[in-house]
């Protein structure tokens, strides 16, 4: 009898042993183990030397900042670690007209694991940018200006992540459509680096993954998958691709201009070359897609790749050129006029015009759609009002954020028709499918997390219906805030197969709940356990099975099962 005790507690370290606990013990060792070995072999009091010759005491204190400014913004504006999503909704770059917009976009983020990404981005690609522009530790100048400017504290604290918030902001004024996120900054960074440093670069970019899998790991040691039906969009239509590029070619010209004013040595071509192939083909910039309404989009993978290799080419062209005429056979030494002049373009500006032409493309439509205001045409139902921003339910609706620039071309257009749950705000030119079709149908309930500056409130869009056996689905959705709830939608009458005693069952969704007919008498569909007689049959209602049985053979036939 005394064993007892002694071997449960044995059982339950045992337990606690072959779990997270375990795991994370070995993770931990493996990684101690591994430190300790990197360190004997090669020297890292080098490393910290070469380290305090950049930043001061050798740590990035401006990319540290920037870190804490991108989790202030997620955890005090957005309240992300105060509930399961953050607001976002307030905080897009929706339009010029909307500055609030324009100026927090880039600093929050969609979700939680958005927010890992871009840290973890942030700290290796702002890591080395910084170091390679440096915090001058070892040198001052004499005018107060060149001082300040100079002084490793205000490079490191100040200038640098003030630096990182303006190009935040000035990303969201040039992105397409209402982005969110800090990302167009970490490649901006990148871009940076690869014109200094394109190997470290590279290394950088592969560390991210391991960096995140490290997290992953110490987070969740041990993972139990089981299939299961999910609703999810394809991966490529979260990411910004326009921004991206924009975030790159605007780093590559920031390293341009810094190359030229410190005189740095260009790396080889070839090494360039496959640095930005590499860099771009790994954060998938090659997944240029398009939208073409109600969940539905097109990947162009042949199009994106041959855009990547075009912009390895003219980043490296840009970067390599040096200041030759780009005709030297036909240059004049001393040009006095303008066509005269044109013969002494260097290859240098030639690249640095390609560049620059580049970004302009990408930049100009999004200055084009940031211009312009959502539609503010009649919305279906009867929207919810909250504080200025209206919520409703609709289906095939015309996207009132798309179409307000009606374009067509390649087969594509931007007269699109969108399903879901639709937030508005006019004065804010908000227009969002915040929930699509088939998001709540698969959820059959979501959060709406609505908010400004200094408030928040939370809308509730549930989807409950019933599929009839062989036929179609019923449903309604209602919209619930305030202790209150609003019906918004409901589908028409749908039909079961089966026959039962010559008798066909349908369902119908109205604004009051659900209604059950068999042939030309109706009622209300029976609650829980409950039953009711329709015609000759009964039905009754059991653990979300609408059954229906033969009073005279009680003979039962599932006709209905609950959905959402």
């Amino acid at each position: 009898m005394t064993a007892t005790p002694v071997f449960l507690a044995l059982a339950g370290l045992d337990n606690a042993a072959s779990g997270p606990l375990l795991g994370r013990l070995l993770l931990g060792v493996a990684l101690a183990v591994a430190l300790a070995g990197l360190a004997a072999m090669s020297r890292p009091t080098d490393w910290y030397r070469r380290l305090t010759d950049r930043l001061l005491f050798g740590v990035p204190w401006g990319t540290l900042v920037l870190m804490a400014v991108l989790l202030a913004v997620y955890g005090g504006l957005q309240d992300g670690f105060g509930a399961a999503d953050p607001i976002v909704l307030p905080f897009r770059a929706w339009s010029y007209l909307d500055p609030v917009g324009m100026v927090v976009a880039g600093l929050a983020h969609s979700n939680t694991s958005h927010l890992i990404g871009n840290l973890l981005g942030t700290l290796l690609f702002g890591s080395v940018a910084e170091a390679l522009w440096g915090h001058h530790t070892n040198r001052r100048t004499t005018t107060r200006l060149h001082a300040a400017w100079t002084h490793p504290v205000i490079r490191a604290l100040i200038i640098f992540p003030a630096a990182g918030v303006l190009l935040s902001i000035l990303g969201a004024l040039v992105a397409l459509g209402p982005i969110i996120g800090f990302s167009m900054i970490v490649f901006a960074f990148a871009g940076f680096t690869l014109v200094q440093a394109p190997v470290l670069t590279v290394l950088a970019s592969v560390s991210q993954g391991v960096l995140r899998r490290l997290l992953d790991a110490i987070q969740t040691p041990q993972q139990i998958a089981a299939s299961g039906t999910t609703y999810s969009t394809p991966w490529f239509a979260s990411i910004a691709i326009q921004g991206h590029a924009v975030g790159l070619l605007v780093g590559v010209l920031l390293g341009l201009g810094y190359q030229r004013v410190t005189r740095r040595q260009r790396p080889s071509a070839g090494v360039l070359w496959a640095a930005v192939l590499l860099f771009a083909v790994e954060r998938s910039l090659w997944a240029v897609y398009w939208y073409r309404g109600n969940n539905s989009y097109v990947l162009y993978r042949a199009v994106g790749l041959g855009l990547v290799f075009v912009l390895a080419t003219v980043v490296t062209y840009a970067v390599v050129a040096d200041d030759t005429p780009l005709f030297p056979a036909v240059a004049v030494d001393n040009p006095t006029t303008f066509v005269t002049d044109l013969t002494t373009i260097s290859s240098r500006q030639v690249g640095l015009l390609l560049v620059v032409t580049a970004s302009a493309i990408l930049i100009a439509p999004a200055v084009a759609t940031n211009a312009t205001t959502a539609a503010d045409g009649d919305l279906p139902g009867e929207p919810i009002e909250v504080r200025g921003y209206e919520l409703t339910y609709g289906e095939n609706v015309t996207n009132g954020q798309l179409n307000v620039i009606d374009i067509e071309g390649a087969g594509e257009s931007t007269r699109l028709n969108t399903s879901g749950v639709i937030v508005r705000n006019t004065d804010r030119h908000i227009w969002s499918t915040a929930v699509s079709k088939s998001e709540l149908a698969n959820r059959g309930e979501a959060d709406i997390r609505l908010g400004g500056l200094t408030w928040e409130e939370t809308v509730t869009a549930s989807r409950t219906g019933w599929q009839a056996v062989g036929g179609d689905t019923t449903y309604r959705v209602a919209l619930s805030h305030d202790n209150q709830t609003r019906p918004l939608y409901n589908t028409g009458v749908v039909e079961a197969e089966p026959i039962v005693a010559g008798q066909q069952v349908s369902l119908d969704a109205t604004d009051t709940g659900f209604r059950v007919g068999v042939d030309d008498e109706l009622a209300d569909l029976p609650a829980q356990n409950e039953s009711v007689r329709v015609g000759r049959l009964e039905l009754r209602r059991r653990a979300g099975r609408l059954i229906a049985v033969n009073n005279r053979t009680q003979t039962a036939v599932r006709v209905a099962n609950k959905v959402g």
